[in-house]
């Protein structure tokens, strides 16, 4: 019952503050005047500072690192699933799945949800005391875009992201209302409604999602002795998401702020194995203020302050009392952008971060501050040949300082279709609060993790931009980022593109929770790891006729392993690292009829799992498995009216798997959308 009042009073305060958000953001437009018709509508926006690839204004296709990029328009076609399930079917990354209405961490070339660095904009999303970040919690309709990309270096991208980086991207909405209802499964619902409005040198918007689930699916008893039907209880999930934005252009200068409010309600039943029903409420706020000058030829000025505060509170029916949290940070982060000329652009940025954090696990409040200059150069030594050199100068105040420099270069031969690239580099990523501070077991005397990595690959891009080659001076106009990958901006022609990706990960200083003399768990610097391995991407787009024919397939091999002994007798040295598929296989087929009817299979074949360091489990290794999604849906334009619909099946198959022992996926099951929406 108190559960149930508790998520009622966050969603009442949530939705009254996006009513005075909209107030705040709508009320300068009225008296707004007419825009200069001499002037593109697109110069209303803030020009994007890329956060994933060197920073650079290279589109990605040019990029020395493999970029995936999942569009907007997947995204509203599928307004009902997570940022995690779109994560899991159109990329590269693993996502560690918890089962229908749990968590979901992303984890990429074998490392752990820590190493993975994610960010909203330029703010950071990892939880400090936990690091990691559950990509569940964020809906689809929510996001204009996600970026993903693996192993980039700290210099490029900031510490942290020792396995990868994802950048979730919110850009102004097209429509200038929707209204979406989705239903399935398990009690699934979720009503999502937004608006947004341009006038003159003004733009704004606001959408907001509610969403709430059971989730008491079925699944079979772990004990094959046991031959019975089970259900998961104590899993029902509510969750209100209000995101709000506008933007303001004055002559050269403009300025955009994002609030972003989240209230998540979980109750969470634990394994199956040891059963430990408890309850998780997640609850923050995050703002970003963003401003810049352009008016200057060749040099663009830019500045990010950011704030957010993020309350978690978690109760088990055997922990007394609560565990309560609350985590604040305030970033500002200045950053210059020069085109010296048509061979040679730089990229300066400062990030000056301060979080703190008050939790009843901790003895006391603890406060950490860091401050990093990344430097980011692209110098076009022949037509043929980019170098990038980055460094980033990282301080921190309770380790010491780190120099992380980074190599990266795209090389054309003699074709212009094929593009070779390579990138080398340094990272690092700081112990987390709970790693330093959770009492009793706590270690205040780690130091950072570091990784130091290296890869090569080749693309092979034929049709759509593919194969276009410019100046640096030219390219710096485009904004990347934003755009899909090449085949999604050309939907007349055909396009294929490939890729192949080699790399390895040395990492050294690995933080792992080992049990000391006395039986109790405590974190140390004692893993030295190796992850090495290839990643493989196919993508052909074709017309046929009436009809429009996409296929993706993608193939990883990884081998994750320990290099050296942690303690006397450690036996998972060379051994495949936990929840770390050796193979992984991913295909995507999806048809269009006159972009009206669309149908959407999407296939995954995961390789065997282990849940033990040494293997040593009567579990291990947890087999392999298929899952097959298919999503269809239609189109229906009414003059400035659209309805949308789409209906999808989950586990078509009704496929018996765990990807995390002891966390049953959801068998066979459905999800149906309605979206009416106005341009």
């Amino acid at each position: 019952m108190n559960h149930s009042r508790n998520t009622r009073f966050y969603g009442r305060r949530l939705t009254a503050i996006s009513l005075f958000a909209v107030c705040i953001l709508f009320s300068p437009l009225v008296n707004a005047s007419d825009p200069d018709p001499s002037e593109p509508i697109d110069t209303l926006y803030l020009e994007e500072v890329r956060v994933i690839g060197t920073r650079i204004q290279v589109p990605d296709h040019l990029q020395p690192v493999w970029i995936q990029n999942i569009d907007s328009q997947l995204l509203r076609k599928l307004p009902y699933e997570s940022a995690a399930y779109h994560l899991s079917g159109n990329t590269f990354s693993i996502i560690r799945d918890y089962g229908e209405g749990n968590m979901a961490l992303v984890s990429q070339r074998g490392f752990s949800p820590v190493h993975t660095r994610i960010v909203w904009e330029e703010m950071p999303l990892n939880h400090p005391m936990l690091g990691m970040f559950d990509l569940s919690l964020v809906p689809a309709g929510l996001l204009d875009g996600i970026s993903s990309s693996s192993g980039n270096p700290a210099a490029m991208s900031g510490s942290g992201g020792i396995g990868g980086m994802l950048s979730l991207r919110t850009r102004t909405h097209p429509e200038r209302f929707f209204l979406t209802q989705s239903v399935g499964s398990y009690g699934f619902t979720q009503t999502g409604l937004g608006a947004s409005l341009r006038k003159g040198s003004f733009d704004g918007g606001i959408r907001t999602f509610r969403q709430s689930g059971d989730f008491d699916f079925p699944y079979n008893n772990p004990d094959p002795a046991r031959q019975e039907t089970l259900a998961r209880d104590n899993n029902r999930k509510e969750s209100t998401h209000v995101l709000a934005h506008g933007s303001y252009r004055r002559n050269d200068w403009h300025f955009r702020s994002l609030l972003w409010l989240d209230d998540t309600a979980n109750d969470l039943p634990g394994s199956v194995f040891f059963p430990s029903p408890a309850r998780q409420d997640d609850r923050s706020a995050r703002i970003l203020l963003q401003s810049g000058y352009d008016g200057w030829d060749r040099t663009w000025i830019t500045a990010t302050a950011g704030w957010y505060s993020y309350n978690l509170d978690y109760e088990d029916a055997f922990t007394d009392p609560a565990n309560a949290s609350t985590v604040r940070m305030y970033l500002m982060q200045p950053a210059i952008r020069h085109v010296w000329s048509r061979q040679h652009e730089s990229h300066i940025a400062a990030q000056l971060a301060v979080q703190s954090i008050d939790a009843s696990t901790y003895p006391e409040k603890k406060q950490q501050q860091g401050l990093s200059v990344r430097w980011n150069h692209a110098w076009q030594a022949a037509y043929t040949l980019v170098l990038y050199p980055s460094v980033e100068w990282e301080w921190h105040s309770r380790f010491d300082d780190a120099l992380n420099p980074a190599l990266g270069l795209t090389f054309h031969p003699a074709t212009r279709y094929v593009m070779l690239r390579a990138m080398a580099g340094r990272n690092r990523n700081n112990p987390t609060y709970n790693d330093l501070y959770w009492q009793p077991f706590g270690n205040p005397e780690l130091m950072p993790e570091t990784v130091y990595t290296y890869e090569t690959g080749a693309t092979l891009s034929i049709g759509g931009d593919g194969g276009d080659r410019r100046s640096i001076r030219n390219t710096a106009q485009s904004s990347g980022s934003d755009a899909p990958e090449r085949m999604h901006s050309d939907r007349s022609g055909s396009a294929l593109t490939t890729s192949v990706t080699l790399f390895r990960h040395d990492f050294e200083n690995g933080i792992r929770w080992i049990a000391g003399e006395d039986g109790m768990f405590a974190p140390e610097n004692v893993e030295k790891l190796r992850s090495q391995g290839v990643e493989f991407s196919i993508r052909a787009s074709r017309p046929l006729g009436l009809f429009r024919l996409d296929v993706h397939y993608m193939l990883t091999r990884t081998d994750a392993s320990i290099r050296q002994e942690r303690f006397p007798g450690d036996g998972s040295v060379g051994r495949q690292m936990v929840y770390v598929p050796d193979w992984v296989h991913k295909g995507v087929l999806q048809v269009d009829f006159r972009s009206r009817l669309w149908s959407r299979l999407t296939i995954q074949n995961i390789g065997e799992r282990f849940t033990t360091m040494d293997h040593s489990s009567p579990l291990d290794p947890l087999p392999a498995y298929t899952r097959l999604d298919i999503d269809s849906g239609w189109e229906l334009h009414l003059r400035s009216a659209t309805l949308r619909g789409s209906i999808g099946i989950r586990n078509l198959t009704d496929q018996n798997y765990e990807l995390i022992s002891g966390y049953p996926v959801a068998p066979r099951h459905y999800r149906a959308s309605l979206t009416m929406s106005l341009r």
